[in-house]
């Protein structure tokens, strides 16, 4: 049986801090994503919050009607570079 998870283990072992740890790296390597963390519901605002507190990406909770889920879409889930380059 072929299953794909990243980390599935028992509560309390770190798997928050050690995904945002590997997204970060990813982050700063050059790959900005977006990226989407799927969790459950009693877990979201953790995940945002150790996002905040341990990276400089944008956190953003994709949840909500349609309305809000496409104004999320239309201008959250996008990487904007900020550094402006001559050609």
């Amino acid at each position: 049986c072929r299953k794909n998870c990243i980390l599935a283990d028992e509560m309390g072992l770190g798997k928050t801090i050690q995904s945002i740890t590997f997204l970060s790296e990813i982050f700063l390597m050059g790959i900005h994503g977006p990226f989407l963390i799927i969790a459950p519901l009693s877990t979201i605002t953790n995940w945002e919050r150790e996002f905040r507190t341990w990276t400089e990406m944008n956190a953003i909770v994709y949840h909500g009607s349609q309305i809000s889920r496409q104004m999320i879409q239309q201008y959250e889930m996008v990487y904007r570079d900020t550094q402006v380059t001559d050609a």
